[in-house]
């Protein structure tokens, strides 16, 4: 049984049929992405897997043999599954320090938040240098960074990364690349990757799924992914 398994998955926004049963599922220790244009439904989909969604009864979404389809969003981060959001959306008019705090606000054992803090300043050195700096005067990149730090801090088993690289300086996107990689390596993180740059992604990816209008095209191993004459086509740029 995978860790996350999702079965015919559908999203309605009033009349209109975002996602159309998508079936995919991402194992334990994975890193899946997500690839497709603009549209296609890669941001609706995680925010039904995060509970920010509501589906129709339908739909399956299960982690770890557990139904989540009923929980509200905050119960599905106390299960393990913490949402990275597109654009980032960080407290501006809060400090670093207190943007990764309010990150573990579900958690009780105080010394392992000590210790994720410093393992998040420790992955993202810059933001141990702006730690009293109040989050909204950080670059796109350093936005980024607390994004994820403050959902490291949630002590997540599943992390779902909506276009990390979004609007980022090349450097900082090899930078926040390699953040995933390390996390997944070295902490064992899950992670369900959706990303814009199809290239990047399936280059750090074990496995990868093509969205296109709401349904699922294609699936299979993402390095053959990336040899593939439809996908390089139609979103490798070469």
């Amino acid at each position: 049984m995978p860790a996350l398994n999702i079965k015919n998955l559908h999203v309605y926004y009033g009349h209109i049929h975002a996602l159309k049963g998508i079936d995919l599922q991402v194992e334990e220790g994975e890193i899946v992405t997500l690839i497709g244009s603009n549209g296609a439904g890669k941001t609706t989909t995680l925010r039904a897997i995060s509970g920010l969604l509501k589906t129709p009864e339908e739909t399956s979404i299960r982690y770890n043999d557990a139904e989540l389809t009923q929980l509200r969003a905050h119960e599905t981060v106390e299960r393990g599954l913490v949402h990275v959001p597109e654009g980032r959306r960080v407290f501006a008019r809060m400090s670093v320090q207190e943007n990764l705090t309010m990150g573990a606000y579900t958690r009780k054992n105080q010394r392992m938040v000590k210790d994720d803090l410093e393992y998040v300043l420790k992955l993202f050195p810059r933001l141990q240098e702006r730690r009293m700096q109040l989050a909204g005067t950080l670059s796109g990149g350093e936005q980024q960074m607390l994004a994820i730090g403050r959902a490291l801090m949630s002590s997540p088993k599943v992390l779902l990364l909506d276009e990390p690289s979004m609007g980022l300086a090349p450097v900082l996107v090899e930078t926040i690349f390699d953040s995933i990689e390390q996390l997944n390596r070295t902490r064992g993180i899950t992670i369900l990757l959706v990303e814009q740059n199809a290239q990047m992604a399936l280059q750090v990816a074990n496995r990868a799924y093509v969205l296109e209008t709401g349904r699922i095209t294609m699936s299979g191993n993402a390095q053959d992914m990336l040899n593939d004459p439809k996908v390089i086509a139609a979103y490798l740029g070469l």
